[in-house]
């Protein structure tokens, strides 16, 4: 029986390495969706429930549905400039319903949401207790 070239081999080999390469899920470029809200969101603890620590730096999902504007921190909503709402999704880059990442507290009444595409975003204090979303 006669064996396959080599070339031919190198071929194969650098084609199924290309192929796989075309996944990007595992892609640092590639947002991380993440299909339902995190347990501990539901728990109320921090960073989504009270007694976050200024200067520390959380693991955070990011409800982005309907766009970026709010975020449950500490207890109560933070608020950003909107990012997508016109659309009632999020910006190119982001996953979607929800986004991984981490929510690092600068200060009081301010904490920086960073994607794990690198994309930050500025959250500001309110006193906004109940949920401000409403979009299906």
């Amino acid at each position: 029986m006669r064996r396959p070239p080599l070339v031919a081999l190198v071929v194969v080999a650098v084609a199924a390495l290309l192929a796989s390469c075309g996944d990007e899920s595992g892609s640092a470029d590639a947002p991380r969706v993440v299909e339902n809200p995190p347990p501990i969101e539901l728990d109320g603890e921090p960073p989504y429930g009270p007694s976050i620590e200024v200067g520390a730096s959380y693991d955070y999902v990011l409800y982005t549905h309907c766009g970026i504007e709010w975020a449950p921190i500490d207890g109560v909503w933070w608020r950003t400039d909107p990012l997508g709402v016109a659309e009632a999704s999020p910006p190119e880059g982001w996953g979607n319903p929800y986004d991984a990442g981490t929510l690092t507290v600068d200060g009081d009444d301010t904490a920086t949401y960073t994607s794990d595409t690198g994309i930050e975003v500025e959250f500001r204090r309110t006193d906004t207790v109940e949920t401000p979303v409403a979009c299906d």
